[in-house]
């Protein structure tokens, strides 16, 4: 799964998320100033808007959020926005799309798995778990299928989805990766603050996570 670029505009926009809510911008921020040693220079803040500026390797950026749009990192000059800032955005994107992608995800039984028959009969070749109760597995040489992924929310559900190459494997991997942990991020809040828009939001991501596609089982 790649990260969303959007250069319409003029400028180039990174898509960190599309559909979340302040607790997601906040946990972001706390991300990029933690774990990538950035400092915020000026917060602009209303009541369903926020920008955030920070410089990366010299460049002017902001971490822009929108209660519609969601969740994005930008040029502060936008459309005077030079190529530099442009590729600036795309790569601290990218770098903080990944990180998102594989936070609290680590090797299941320290990769005691690998090279081990799974339970579609083929040989392991990735195991993880999500430190929060998930597993996703992936295995080659499934009898007549080439690659099978298998993931489970413990005590939730346990699915299974096969694919032709390694590359969508991989790719498959990462957007499962991505909804499960937009999922516990859901189980993060409260229960009196599971509202509707709540239930509809976790409905959503479980129906997503279960589709039920032509090579599925």
């Amino acid at each position: 799964m790649n990260l969303k670029l959007i250069t319409n505009s003029g400028w180039t926009e990174a898509v960190i998320d599309d559909n979340c809510d302040f607790d997601k911008f906040y946990a972001v921020a706390d991300i990029l100033k933690t774990n990538f040693n950035l400092n915020f220079t000026d917060r602009l803040s209303d009541l369903d808007t926020k920008y955030w500026d920070f410089k990366y390797k010299g460049r002017d950026l902001t971490l822009h959020f929108n209660v519609l749009a969601g969740l994005c990192i930008a040029p502060i000059a936008f459309k005077e926005a030079t190529d530099l800032d442009n590729e600036s955005v795309a790569e601290i994107g990218t770098l903080l799309f990944k990180y998102l992608i594989d936070m609290n995800w680590e090797a299941f039984e320290n990769e005691k798995t690998l090279g081990q028959k799974g339970s579609e009969r083929g040989i392991i070749i990735l195991d993880e778990e999500n430190v929060n109760g998930a597993r996703i597995t992936l295995e080659k040489d499934c009898g007549d299928i080439l690659f099978a992924v298998t993931f489970g929310i413990y005590g939730l559900m346990l699915h299974t989805h096969f694919e032709s190459s390694q590359g969508e494997a991989s790719r498959y991997i990462s957007e499962t990766k991505l909804k499960i942990n937009k999922i516990f991020e859901l189980y993060s809040r409260p229960e009196e603050q599971r509202n509707d828009n709540w239930q509809i939001k976790h409905d959503r991501l479980i129906n997503e996570l279960a589709d039920i596609a032509e090579n599925d089982i």
